[in-house]
């Protein structure tokens, strides 16, 4: 558990990355009801991933979307 104060730097795939392939897609409205309760949310970003090049999933140009978040712990 992170103590109060501690910060979290989480990285998911946003839903504006059209497809299914890759991990669950999370809205931005999913992340700040997630964090509510016990955290401040300092930002949530967008922003995009680098791909191997063996994988033969297709992502967007310039690799997957993603929400960059940094929460803190409150309380």
């Amino acid at each position: 558990m992170l103590k109060p104060g501690g910060r979290l730097f989480l990285g998911c795939f946003s839903d504006e990355e059209p497809g299914t392939q890759g991990p669950r897609r999370v809205s931005k409205k999913e992340l700040q009801s997630v964090f509510a309760e016990g955290w401040s949310i300092e930002s949530i970003e967008p922003t995009s991933a680098e791909v191997r090049s063996d994988v033969k999933a297709q992502f967007s140009e310039g690799g997957p979307k993603l929400w960059f978040v940094v929460v803190r712990r409150i309380g």
